[in-house]
């Protein structure tokens, strides 16, 4: 079998879209910092970023002197890889998912498949994506539905969690905009107080909000059980669910009608179809989440999306449009909504192409 040859890795950092930033409960996020990752065997090279989690200093430092030692010259098997990284190394979540993706993408690659069809063959060629307005002033987030709603999405949420009035003033004023039955939920990021998710259920009802994700602190899932029990709006937990376990203590709290399951906090595709499964199995509702994240990684939650067969997407829509709110994507072809829709990518790996052009203008030292 192939092996791994060497683990490159380099800095980038790119601005979203000016009408798109994301403003929330975790604050305002206009530009975003990447490690692409290059995983290289017999002159073919998989790729990913790490876009979240552990900064640039730490994901290099941990690849140069932990993993590529540990890897270097073993066989190019994600399975295998996931478990030599676990053996040396404790956390780093997003770091591992990284190097387990671009391992994924190099071995389609070389097999002329798609990361999907090494999983077992895609049971989905597209997915809808629900589209994130941010916490801004009610009129500013009106627009941004009408501009997301004309460029083709049918799906939103809105960020709230900046303060309680003029959340509910936002989310009234994207519903006026978007109409009573187009599908809105609303994503605190855990910016809420269980007092004052208590006092949004109502105005969130009557305003026939789809879910709310994430109403209370990831620590507090005990309060968000509380909360559950008095609403009538499904709950989606985010920030308190990063791995199968994770998924498992929402369940037996009863802290949630449904998970968001990331690639990167999960460590990797595999841990992230392990948590879906885990969902299903205990009666939860499972779809994906973003952190934000360019075309390469993107890539990757769209081949576990075309292969998860425990997710419900019909009744919790992914975030699957990250790429479209930066200024530009560094790989092609770029993702785009077709009927809207997101395509899953059908080429061999991951199913992009990097652009090196592009990439050379948002590089950093």
């Amino acid at each position: 079998m192939a092996k791994i040859d060497a683990i490159l890795s380099e800095r980038i950092l790119i601005p979203l879209r000016q009408e798109w930033i994301i403003k929330g409960g975790r604050g305002t996020h206009d530009r975003s910092p990447f490690l692409l990752v290059r995983v290289r065997s017999e002159g073919i090279e998989g790729l990913t970023y790490i876009w979240s989690g552990e900064g640039f200093e730490t994901a290099e430092a941990a690849i140069r002197h932990v993993l590529l030692p540990a890897l270097a010259g073993s066989e190019l098997s994600p399975r295998r890889v996931r478990a030599a990284m676990d053996r040396v190394l404790a956390g780093f979540a997003f770091t591992k998912a990284a190097v387990e993706m671009a391992c994924w993408d190099a071995l389609g690659k070389m097999c002329g498949l798609t990361v999907a069809a090494l999983l077992g063959g895609a049971i989905r060629t597209a997915v809808v994506s629900k589209f994130s307005i941010s916490g801004v002033a009610p009129n500013e987030a009106a627009d941004i539905a009408r501009q997301a709603w004309e460029a083709g999405f049918r799906k939103f949420k809105v960020k709230v969690g900046t303060g309680l009035d003029e959340d509910l003033k936002r989310v009234r004023a994207v519903r006026e905009t978007l109409g009573g039955d187009v599908s809105l939920g609303v994503d605190a990021n855990g910016g809420w107080t269980l007092g004052e998710a208590r006092r949004a259920l109502r105005p969130l009802e009557e305003m026939n909000i789809s879910m709310i994700e994430q109403p209370l602190n990831e620590k507090h899932i005990h309060e968000t059980a509380q909360l559950r029990v008095n609403s009538r709006i499904p709950i989606l937990l985010d920030e308190s669910v990063w791995t199968a376990s994770d998924v498992a203590n929402v369940a037996r709290i009863g802290a949630a009608d449904a998970v968001n399951v990331y690639v990167g906090k999960a460590g990797g595709i595999l841990s992230a179809l392990e948590a879906v499964q885990v969902a299903k199995a205990l009666g939860l509702g499972a779809t994906m989440g973003s952190n934000g994240e360019l075309g390469v990684g993107h890539a990757a939650i769209m081949q576990v999306l075309a292969v998860g067969d425990g997710f419900d997407l019909k009744t919790y829509s992914p975030d699957a449009a990250a790429p479209m709110y930066y200024v530009e994507d560094l790989v092609e072809p770029r993702f785009r909504l077709e009927d809207g829709e997101v395509p899953v990518p059908t080429g061999p790996g991951l199913g992009v192409t990097l652009n090196e052009a592009v990439l050379k203008k948002y590089r950093v030292n």
